[in-house]
């Protein structure tokens, strides 16, 4: 990882989008408080077409989801609310702190949200070839899904970064964690150093949301090279 902005290996993206028959699919992941929200957010405003794993992995938890009774199954009555969906808090009690549980639980969910998010990237990109996808998944690469992509950006901090970044996120929103618990979700995370191994592009947020700014308008430049 540098420590000066965008790096780039852009074997893959020349290799992968020199076929303009269709747009281009970026894989935007990171870890938990890194920014890649943010990240999505900026290039979304900049005209790419945002697709949210962590969205689809939540409508996969409300009482219609195809899933809903293998979850049920899996972890027992006491995750449903009164509504039929299953309660993510629950959820996240019990898997956060069990690492079997939480692997029955990608098991479960992981090939539903790749299924849909990759069905929903190629339509977009084979209706317009001008087009770039963004895939948002933290767990792109944990679940093998990087092949669904022509580019991984990977949004980058280091873990005392993160485990600050989340603390003070609990607090604002009302539902203060310890630092144990942050620390749990961290520690269920792939390392970003072991994330970045499998990037084409490594954006790093540890300063100022002007640096931030910077270096998506580079990404975003190359892409749009690319797109053209």
């Amino acid at each position: 990882m540098t420590n000066f902005g965008v790096s780039y290996t852009l074997n893959g993206m020349e290799t992968a989008t020199t076929d303009r028959a269709r747009g281009t699919i970026v894989g935007i992941t990171g870890g938990i408080a890194c920014g890649k929200t943010t990240v999505s957010d900026l290039l979304a405003e900049k005209g790419a077409i945002p697709i949210n794993a962590d969205e689809i992995g939540h409508q996969l938890l409300k009482v219609d989801s195809p899933a809903i009774d293998e979850l049920i199954k899996t972890f027992g009555q006491d995750i449903v609310e009164e509504s039929g969906d299953v309660s993510r808090k629950k959820l996240g009690a019990i898997v956060f702190k069990d690492k079997a549980a939480r692997e029955r639980l990608n098991s479960i969910l992981h090939p539903l949200i790749i299924e849909r998010s990759r069905g929903h990237a190629r339509q977009l990109v084979t209706e317009d070839p001008t087009c770039i996808v963004l895939l948002d998944a933290p767990l792109l690469i944990e679940a093998g899904a990087y092949d669904t992509v022509d580019l991984i950006v990977v949004v980058a901090a280091s873990p005392e970064t993160q485990l600050r970044r989340t603390l003070e996120r609990s607090v604002a929103q009302g539902r203060p964690l310890t630092e144990t618990e942050v620390q749990a979700r961290i520690d269920a995370q792939m390392p970003i150093s072991e994330k970045v191994k499998y990037a084409d592009v490594v954006i790093e947020n540890e300063g100022t949301l002007e640096a931030l700014h910077r270096q998506v308008n580079e990404l975003w430049e190359r892409l749009q090279q690319h797109s053209e």
